[in-house]
């Protein structure tokens, strides 16, 4: 009986210590994913973007530079006593210069402050290669930092900077945008290797996804606006489309490898031309242009996954985007990689969907066409009243859809999204679908207005039956006979 009791106690101790352990190392392992992904806001990182944020073209794009909140305003008016250093001259580029404003900006990044507070590089790191504009600047930058009194500036405002790094931790959905990517095409990342996403409120466009060293890589990402404001309510349909910034970066480390590892199978059956409108990324045999239909397909598997109430209409957005960037069949191939993730085995991964999508590409590629608006082609006179009729013709068959969405404005102040359908509108398609009729309300407050079709917010676009948007903002004007 002793020796029973015996045994059951050796059994529930050495039980209980297998439990305490397992549970460490999982709290250890758990801890270990969550580091691995660092939020950062260096202060050589901010510099360059406060000095792109005084230059000329830094004040007067409306994209460049995020302007108007409270934090820019502050920087303009503690660094006014030195608008006239000739630094600001230097480095004030422009859209046509962008790798070096990218170059200037990014590479500040290697660079720290020695005890004389005097810049000096800290890692051979250059953002583009054959640019070196914060090098090349270096002096006149040292001098701007000790003019203006920079650091001290940088001092007072660390609680801000804190703040900011802290809310973006915590609406990001960081972790579980690398749980989704290992889980789908394997982990490209050692327990040595760090990620580091770096932060500026002046980032407003140009995101980039960058290797450091041999053991580092960082995005250098936009802010959403309400990370920044006190004021604007965070929800989910917000984080959903905000988090597309951060993920189509962070997906490049994990897409281009697998990519790479299907070079031959690319090369085959993508042909990079016939998907690609002057996007500028169609080098390196195609590669660029099926890494970028990818990483924006991926995305909105992971909405689906993470916000299946916004995936639909939040994917179709970045769809109209990436439509206007060149990658002019977005929608078609999103939805292609869908289809094959919905109808795939439980254990099969998106990296196991590539050989699938590839000979996808391969058998609808020579078919590909963009569908047009070819009457009305620029402006139609029409009379208006309250049953304004107006009929479409399109270059090629399109979905007749009961419900088709267009942004009624004036140009001016008026921006109205309108649903028109067969019921209000006396919505009506042609047999062959290349043509449509509908009647709409135009107001009599302006003599001439402006539709537009397939952008930001439109949730019934015009698609063509081969399910290929009509290019992103096409738009007629409409005036009064």
């Amino acid at each position: 009986m002793k020796i029973k009791q015996s045994l059951k106690i050796t059994i529930y101790t050495l039980s209980l210590v297998l439990l305490i352990f397992s549970c460490q190392k999982t709290k250890k392992e758990s801890i270990k994913s969550q580091e691995i992904i660092s939020v950062e806001y260096p202060e050589t990182y901010e510099l360059a973007n406060i000095i792109l944020a005084l230059t000329e073209y830094g004040k007067t794009d409306k994209w460049e530079v995020r302007q108007g909140f409270d934090y820019y305003n502050k920087v303009q008016e503690y660094f006014k006593p030195v608008n006239e250093h000739p630094l600001l001259d230097s480095v004030n580029y422009s859209r046509e210069k962008w790798q070096e404003y990218l170059s200037f900006r990014t590479d500040a990044y290697a660079f720290e402050f020695d005890k004389n507070n005097q810049l000096k590089r800290k890692f051979d790191f250059y953002a583009n290669k054959g640019f070196q504009p914060f090098d090349d600047n270096l002096s006149l930058i040292n001098d701007f930092v000790q003019k203006s009194n920079f650091r001290e500036f940088f001092k007072q405002n660390k609680s801000y900077y804190n703040a900011v790094s802290d809310k973006y931790k915590k609406t990001q959905y960081l972790n579980e945008m690398r749980e989704f990517l290992t889980k789908e095409f394997g982990e490209q990342y050692s327990s040595d290797e760090k990620y580091n996403v770096v932060l500026s409120p002046f980032v407003y466009r140009m995101n980039c996804h960058r290797k450091i060293d041999s053991i580092t890589v960082a995005d250098f990402i936009t802010i959403p606006n309400y990370v920044l404001s006190d004021t604007i309510s965070t929800n989910e349909k917000d984080i959903a489309t905000s988090i597309h910034n951060l993920f189509t970066e962070m997906d490049h480390g994990y897409v281009n490898p697998t990519t790479d590892q299907y070079k031959e199978l690319v090369t085959k059956n993508f042909e990079a031309s016939l998907w690609d409108h002057e996007s500028g990324y169609n080098e390196n045999k195609g590669f660029g242009v099926f890494n970028e239909y990818m990483t924006w397909a991926v995305y909105d598997i992971f909405l689906k996954k993470h916000f299946p109430n916004y995936a639909n209409e939040i994917g179709l957005n970045w769809s109209f985007q990436n439509d206007s960037r060149g990658f002019i069949y977005s929608q078609l191939f999103t939805q292609q990689l869908l289809a094959l993730h919905n109808q795939k085995e439980d254990k099969e991964t998106l990296k196991g969907l590539y050989p699938k999508m590839l000979e996808w590409t391969s058998l609808i590629q020579n078919n590909l066409s963009k569908p047009k608006i070819i009457s009305p082609k620029d402006s139609t006179y029409i009379k208006f009243s309250e049953k304004t009729k107006i009929t479409i013709s399109f270059s090629e068959p399109m979905k007749k859809s009961d419900t088709i969405t267009t942004i009624l404005q004036d140009g001016k102040k008026l921006k109205q999204f309108i649903n028109l359908n067969s019921i209000k509108n006396s919505l009506n398609w042609t047999k062959d679908g290349r043509s449509v009729e509908f009647i709409i309300n135009l107001p009599s407050e302006r003599n001439a207005y402006y539709l537009q079709f397939n952008w930001w917010g439109t949730k019934h676009p015009l698609i063509s039956e081969k399910g290929v948007l009509i290019k992103s903002g096409s738009y007629f004007k409409i005036i009064d006979k």
